[in-house]
């Protein structure tokens, strides 16, 4: 097994059902195939540097997975027949996973996933607190450092 990394561009024109379907067909597909899934990400909604297809924005995706040379030629097979998709690309990580660090890293980016962010609602008013507690004066200085020693 080998580690890839695919990203593609959905038609950004599409609705976001759309969009989210084609992106379930192809982790299907992944699965299908026996690739094992690391990580999905969605870029969202970018304008293209130039259009495509006559499209000028698109909805970005990058997967990262483990699979066979097959599972990627499965993937990009389907990626050439689908019109919702309209472009990708695949790169190649790695030739060898070993499953049981590939494990420990889907476990750890599962674990991110679900923390919680460090601004939860207890220490807002603690940040909110520490911002005022900033002395109005120090934005001051910087406007007589300007003027001192100077002849007007």
């Amino acid at each position: 097994m080998r580690r890839y990394e695919s990203v593609w561009v959905v038609n950004g024109d599409l609705p976001d059902e759309e969009v989210k379907a084609a992106i379930d067909k192809f982790t299907r597909i992944l699965t299908s195939q026996e690739g094992i899934l690391v990580g999905l990400e969605e870029w969202g909604r970018r304008k293209l540097a130039y259009k495509v297809q006559g499209i000028t924005r698109g909805y970005y995706v990058l997967v990262d997975y483990a699979g066979t040379p097959a599972t990627v030629k499965e993937l990009e097979r389907n990626y050439r027949i689908d019109d919702r998709i309209i472009r990708s690309h695949t790169t190649k990580k790695s030739d060898k996973v070993n499953l049981e660090a590939l494990q420990a890293e889907i476990a750890s980016r599962a674990e991110a996933a679900v923390a919680p962010t460090p601004a939860t609602e207890a220490e807002a008013p603690v940040a909110e607190e520490a911002v005022s507690s900033v002395p109005a004066p120090l934005a001051a200085p910087v406007e007589e450092a300007d003027t001192q020693g100077r002849e007007e």
